[in-house]
């Protein structure tokens, strides 16, 4: 798949939909693949090394390591104990924390809303995102499909609010599911730029 431009490689179809979710996420700045294996220690002090699936920066500067397994493989392996020793050993110039992703942290309408949110950025019409932006910011608390009727856009305006959502100008309220029934209302940042 494609982030920030770039191509990045997925072994699994976890790792593709983690992929997916954070390159949405407007907090993540950058994603990189398979970044350089580190060294940790174990109780018995021999020396392993590790290599994460993902590394994420976030808008904040802080940067996660980011290991991609299944629970049952956490479980066998009792993964967390391993990480719970990587994780005070981790070089701060590699990473400040590390963030273990399950299949149990990807309920499906978090996955739908970043495959959805991923396909919106392939589009573009400024026209009709700031027309959406001003409607949002009118009607707080209004459903898509509310916007989208006043609009008169049709699919186009569920396509602007998508692009709005992947570029952090609108939020859906509560984290739901991106859909005609779920509500929406501009960022904070947004607000504030309208009334600049």
């Amino acid at each position: 798949m494609i982030v920030n431009g770039y191509e990045v490689m997925c072994e699994s179809g976890l790792e593709r939909k983690v992929a997916t979710v954070l390159a949405t996420d407007p907090d993540v700045l950058d994603l990189q693949e398979q970044p350089p294996a580190v060294t940790w220690f174990d109780a018995e002090g021999n020396a392993h090394r590790h290599t994460f699936d993902f590394l994420a920066t976030l808008r904040s500067g802080v940067r996660i390591a980011i290991p991609v397994k299944l629970l049952s493989e956490v479980k066998r392996l009792n993964f967390q104990a391993t990480i719970d020793l990587m994780a005070p050993q981790l070089p701060r110039s590699f990473a400040d924390a590390i963030k273990l992703i399950t299949e149990e942290f990807l309920p499906l309408d978090i996955v739908h809303n970043a495959d959805l949110l991923k396909q919106s950025l392939r589009t573009s019409n400024p026209d009709h995102d700031e027309l959406i932006k001003k409607l949002v910011g009118e009607r707080r608390g209004a459903t898509i499909g509310q916007i989208v009727e006043i609009s008169r856009l049709e699919g186009f305006a569920f396509q602007a609010i998508s692009r709005l959502i992947a570029r952090g100008s609108v939020r859906v309220i509560n984290n739901a599911r991106i859909s005609y029934l779920a509500r929406v209302e501009l960022i904070r940042s947004s607000v504030n730029e309208e009334n600049a």
